[in-house]
Parts: C-alpha cells; structure tokens; sequence
C-alpha cells in the first residue's frame, strides 16, 4: 500500500478486447499522507478526452481508476481537475502549430546509403532525405527534383537534364552535375556491390562496367556544365524519368564519402541534399531527421522520427494511444472496427504491386517445372485476398499488376481450366514428377512475419496438402527473410515488388542476368531474347507489345506464382495535412504540415 508521495493516476482503454495497456493520460502526485486502495468506481459512457501530446481523442466508453483510502477527497477533486485540464482549453488560446512528425515504419533500415538500400521501408526514408533528377510531388506524380528541365534526342538515346541553380548539399556546399556523375559511377562500380545496380543499365555501358570489364569512367554520363548532365543510353528507355525517381539515382555526397569511406552514413558524418538530413540513428529505437537549412524549399515539418514497428499489432496499438501520427499498416483484423470507430483516419489505397510465390529454381525440386506448375495449379489467389485476409487486396492471376497502365498483363495459362480440372492436371504432373502417396513431395514454404502473411501461408500449404504435399512453414522478419531470399536460401518463398507504371519493371526480375533480385534464379534463353528484343524499342506501344510477347513465353515456365496487388492499408491522423493517397503510395514528409 503506497504511502508518502504516493501517485494519483487517471488511465483510459480505448477497447477492453484490444491487447494494450492503458495509456496515462495524466498522473498527479498526493498530498504526503496519502493512502489508497485500488478501487474501479465507474465508467464514463461515450467519453471524450484528448490526450494532451498527441490530439488524440478517446471517443469509447472509458474506465477510471484511482487509489481509494483516507485521501478520498483529495483522489476525487484530482479527477475533476484532470478531466477538467483535459476537455477545457480557453477560447482565447491558440495553439501552435507542432513541427514534430512521428511515422511509423515497416521495420528497422539495414543502411541508408542509396546506392546499398533493398527494402522499402528504407526508400521510404531515403525519399525525404534526397532527391533525384525526378521526385514525386504530393499526390505522388512526377515531377521535376534537382532537375528544372529536360529533354531526349530524338532516338531516345541521350537525355539532357538542367539542374536548378541553387542546389546546395546540407552542409552547405555547391552541388553541381559532377555530384552525379560520381553517384553513377560508384552505383555502378563493382567495389559498390549495388544489388539494384542494373536500375541503371539502360546507360551505356552500364552493365560491362558492373561487371568488372570497363572502367568506371567508361559509363554513358558525362557533365559538360556544372548545371548540365547528359545521360547516354545503350538502348531507348522510354521510362527513364521514372527510373530516376529511384535511390539509386540519387546523387551522394563525393567530399564526404572520400573522407569518411562508408561511416559516411553515419549521424556525425551525414549530408545529404533533401529536405531533411539524417541527425540521429537509435537502432530499434528511431531514426530522426531534421530539416535541411540549405533545402530550396522550407519545410512545414522540422523534425521528423521514424519508428521501426516490424509488428503490425504493435504498430497499431502506439497509433490508438496516440504516440503516432501515421502507420505505414495495421493488421487486417481490425479493419472493421476501425472503419466503424474512426473512419476519418482510415486510408486505403491499390498499389502498383505484386506479392507472388518465388520458386528456387537452381536446385530439386524446383528445378523441374513440373513441379512448380503443379503447386501453381493448386493456389486460389480470389480465396487468400477475399476468405482468408479480407483487407481489400486484389488477386492477381498475372505476374505484371493490372493497374500498370498501357499493358494487358498475360494471366497464367491454367486459369482456362475449372479448379477441378486444375487439380486433376496437378496430380498427374506431381506423379510423372516422380511424387506420389508412397514418395511425397516435401517442400517449405518461407514467409514474412505477421499475421496476414501467416494467414496467407496457412492457405496456400492448405491447397498444397490437397494435393498430398507436405509443406513446412518457416517465418523470419522482412529483412532476413529477404537477405535470405537474395542469397537462395529458400526452397519457395513470399516474395513482393512495389514500383513503376511499366511492365518492364516486372518482367525484368526473370531475366537471367538482373542480380540477386531474381530470387529464384531462373533463366531461360528465349525469354531472355524476347527481353532483349522488346529493350531495343523506343516505341511504347511496340515496346508493350513485345514484352507481352516475353510476358505470353514465360507465363508456362511458372518461375513464381502472382497472389495479389496490395492495396495501401494506413492510418493517418487527420490533423495531417498535405497527405493524398495514390498508387505509389509516397508521402514526402517536406509536403505534410500538421494542423493547429
């Protein structure tokens, strides 16, 4: 029983059947000889209280408690003073603005140096710590970044870019067309080891000097002013602009990487040439940006903290108690109630992306197509998106999504037959494989920690067990799994890829040649020359045409297996301003305010 100096402590739950600890709202000390004893003396219906930090609003049924003995009075004028402090603000006061932005993010970045970056939760922050050639303006169209112009020949070949006048990097110092050759270079240079490198290969020579075979100084950029870069391509790329919105063009910081080596990514060392600039890297905790003084544009946003939340449940419950303005997701499971109870936080949106099944198919039994189409004949992708995650993804029977614009993506061949019919076809290659009720087939299936993806993985081992397969489910967190995944340490494996509005940027995956990106490892020579042929078109509707050509060839290989396209599940506090849902899905903290 507490004695001198005890605590008064008002609490309230937003939902009894939601896993989380109260959030305090406010805590008073007691007079010295205070004593009390636990005691629920009620519930508030329907109450109301705004958290003080955050804005946040408790809008259920709230439970008070508060320590009950000699004190009483003390106890209970203490909550009506709270109640009081917290539901009355003076007509007369005005708020400031708060300049502090706390997002949640996928999970903890594993570098964020651009040219070394693989996972998007670390091009999420890359994006407001840099900027390319190309951006994304506010709703997340393309736009002009540290390029005011530009221009192409008219065979597609050379692209002049006039960078802007005023580009400064953090610290200060003058960022000019040269600060982009040196970032192109090092992409490219193999001492690098950029396993997004061939983002890059549409530039001459890009490839051959990746390899090892040219210099660096052999690569198509040249810079013949300090405002003026030219791009010279191997072949026409009629989505360079798009390309370019990527991290691996952006420029880096030459004066610093030299000096520093690669602790250049280090808070200490830091520049770079965004809105913000890297202050403070608490690995697991945060990592906090502040604006850059030196940025053409201010910021409404000074100071800006992202929160590794690999745990969507988590994610989640930090939201409700108000320690969040924005989630990057939350788990499927409380959709309902959250478009029942605060629908004015709820985004949703589809995404140009494809989550599909990843064969292995350097080593048995993935080697063998037979195989893999017999396990793709089984999967249901309309019973994962619409029974099991009920989320408002879309089921994808084709590898490149449907929202890709200009394209007329090829669906797998088996989805001309009835699901009975799918089977029956599945059973048979499954035995001319050589497995059968005497001999089965044994595989394990890796996935990405989380509920919806457990879900999804329990529904696919259940087609598989259909056909008497018997699979093994193994879960690590996003970037294991996908370290895993980039050195072939799966048997078939979860696999996503989020991005352009070109169905290059898919196909290219299953080309042999594009990296540790082609986690299966699958190479087939046709496809790679029907590849090959559609990249010598500057034509877009003949450049379509042909890789739906690639796409019609590739489709009875079976290297993956489509699932879905995601559809953006967020919540946003709507005290955030400036924020617009699109297709990418990109949020450029330098376009967001927070209202007063």
């Amino acid at each position: 029983m507490p004695s001198a100096g005890g605590k008064f402590r008002l609490a309230a739950r937003q939902r009894d059947d939601v896993d989380t600890a109260p959030h305090e709202l406010f805590d008073h000390s007691l007079s010295d000889k205070a004593t009390c004893a636990d005691n629920v003396i009620g519930e508030l219906p329907h109450s109301r209280i705004v958290a003080p930090a955050t804005g946040f609003e408790y809008r259920a049924p709230m439970h008070i408690s508060y320590r009950w003995g000699p004190a009483a009075t003390v106890c209970a004028l203490a909550l009506v003073a709270s109640l009081v402090v917290a539901l009355v603000v003076p007509a007369s006061a005005e708020p400031a603005a708060r300049t502090t932005l706390r997002l949640g993010n996928a999970g903890e970045p594993q570098t964020l140096d651009p040219h070394r970056y693989n996972l998007r939760l670390e091009e999420t922050i890359l994006n407001d710590l840099f900027v390319g050639l190309t951006t994304f303006n506010a709703r997340g169209e393309l736009s002009p970044g540290a390029a005011r112009a530009w221009e192409a020949s008219a065979d597609g070949l050379t692209w002049t870019f006039e960078l802007r006048e005023d580009l400064r990097w953090s610290d200060g110092t003058a960022l000019t067309a040269d600060d982009f050759v040196y970032a192109f270079r090092r992409l490219l240079d193999p001492v690098t080891a950029a396993s997004l490198a061939y983002f890059m290969y549409p530039l001459a020579n890009a490839e051959a000097v990746n390899a090892g075979d040219l210099p660096v100084d052999a690569l198509g950029v040249s810079a013949p002013g300090p405002h003026t870069l030219v791009l010279e391509l191997a072949q026409p790329y009629p989505h360079l602009l798009e390309r370019l919105l990527y991290p691996t063009a952006y420029p880096v910081p030459r004066h610093v990487i030299e000096e520093h080596g690669d602790s250049w990514v280090k808070p200490g060392h830091w520049v770079s040439n965004g809105a913000y600039r890297l202050d403070a890297w608490q690995p697991q905790a945060h990592v906090k940006l502040v604006a850059n003084e030196h940025y053409h544009e201010p910021a409404h946003v000074q100071e800006l903290y992202y929160y590794p939340l690999a745990s969507e449940q988590n994610a989640y419950n930090r939201y409700r108690a108000g320690d969040l303005d924005a989630i990057s997701t939350f788990p499927a499971g409380e959709l309902e109630d959250v478009r029942a109870e605060m629908p004015e936080h709820l985004r949703v949106a589809p995404q140009l992306s494809i989550i599909y099944l990843v064969f292995n198919t350097r080593e048995p039994p993935f080697d063998d197509v037979r195989v893999r189409e017999a396990l793709a004949l089984a999967v249901q992708p309309e019973v994962i998106t619409d029974r099991v995650q009920k989320s408002g993804n879309v089921p994808s029977r084709s590898f490149v999504p449907a929202l890709v614009g200009g394209y007329d993506p090829v669906p797998a061949p088996h989805y001309a037959l009835t699901l009975g019919e799918r089977m029956t076809r599945a059973r048979a290659l499954l035995a001319e494989a050589g497995y059968g009720p005497d001999r089965p087939l044994e595989i394990t299936l890796r996935y990405i920690s989380g509920n919806e993806a457990k879900r999804t993985s329990l529904a696919t081992s259940a087609f598989w067990k259909a056909l008497g397969v018997q699979v093994s489910l193994h879960h690590s967190e996003l970037k294991v799994h996908f370290t895993d995944l980039r050195q072939g340490d799966f048997q078939v494996a979860q696999a996503g890829w989020i991005g352009e509005n070109n169905a290059e940027h898919y196909l290219g995956l299953l080309v042999s040649d594009t990296g540790d990106v082609n986690y299966g490892g699958f190479a087939d020579a046709r496809y790679d020359e029907l590849m090959a042929h559609a990249r010598t078109l500057a034509d877009p509707a003949a450049r379509n045409a042909a890789l739906r050509a690639a796409e019609a060839h590739v489709v009875h290989a079976y290297p993956v297996v489509p699932l879905y396209s995601i559809s953006s599940r967020r919540l946003v506090s709507p005290a955030l301003e400036g924020w617009h849902e699109n297709h990418r899905d990109a949020h450029p903290a330098r376009y967001l305010s927070l209202e007063r």
